[in-house]
């Protein structure tokens, strides 16, 4: 077997059964991604992902040499898009930093409000 695991390749989707599809690669090997590599979330319908005859890039993550098969991950070898979810933090970090702001900036007057309705109540 030509590649190793860990080793990211392109290969053609050669059929799609309800547990995943099989991928041929170039050099005429092959694999299989299961459905649970297709994807993290859950995956209803393998088809909304890949297509029979579709060029994808796979990831392998294990090499059955006794069967000449290795096994793919298709959503481990797609690019994440981490750049996007920092932005969307930050944003909201900025928002909730500016909400608690008016908290931080009364909380020893209503604490010392309280207090004092508290002491009439007592009398």
């Amino acid at each position: 077997m030509q590649y190793q695991v860990g080793n990211i390749v392109v290969g053609e989707v050669t059929g799609i059964q309800s547990y995943g599809a099989f991928v041929r690669l170039d050099n005429k090997e092959s694999g299989l991604i299961h459905i649970s590599e297709i994807s993290s979330l859950f995956v209803r319908n393998i088809e909304d992902y890949v297509k029979i005859g579709q060029r994808v890039r796979v990831k392998i993550i294990d090499i059955l040499p006794e069967k000449s098969l290795y096994r793919f991950s298709y959503k481990q070898a797609q690019e994440r898009r981490r750049q996007n979810i920092r932005k969307m933090t930050t944003k909201r970090r900025k928002i909730y930093d500016h909400d608690f702001h008016a908290l931080q900036d009364h909380l020893e007057k209503w604490i010392e409000a309280e207090l004092e309705r508290i002491k009439e109540e007592k009398k």
